[in-house]
C-alpha cells in the first residue's frame, strides 16, 4: 500500500476559523511543513498563540492553556501539536502530521 502524508491545521479564534489541509508523498516534506505551521503560529504577527509564553521545554508556563503534542519524528507515525485557551474555547490551534494509507 501507498501512503499520503495530510498535514492538518484546525484552527479558530471567536472572530474565524479554518482548516487547511497540504498533502505530500513522503513524511519528509509533511514533518518540515508541520514543524513550520508550529513556527509561524508562534510568532505574534500571525497569530494568538504568539503572545503565549513558552517554557524550555515547549510547554506554556500559564495553566490556563489546555496544550498536547506528540512530535516522534519517527518518519512512520502521526505526530500532532495542540494548544486552546482555557478562557475561551472557540480559540484553539491544532496541527497534525496524518498517515494515511491509499490503494
Amino acid at each position: 500500500m501507498k501512503k499520503v502524508y495530510i498535514v492538518q491545521f484546525d484552527w479558530a479564534t471567536p472572530d474565524a476559523s479554518d482548516v487547511d489541509l497540504y498533502v505530500y508523498d513522503s513524511y519528509d516534506k509533511a514533518y518540515d511543513k508541520f514543524k513550520e505551521l508550529i513556527c509561524a503560529e508562534r510568532k505574534p504577527e500571525n497569530s494568538w498563540v504568539g503572545d503565549v509564553e513558552f517554557d524550555d521545554e515547549g510547554y506554556p508556563v500559564d495553566d490556563h492553556y489546555e496544550f498536547d503534542f506528540e512530535d516522534n519524528n519517527s518518519g512512520e507515525s502521526e505526530v500532532w501539536w495542540h494548544i486552546t485557551d482555557k478562557n475561551d474555547w472557540y480559540q484553539y490551534s491544532n496541527i497534525d502530521l496524518l498517515v494515511m494509507e491509499v490503494m
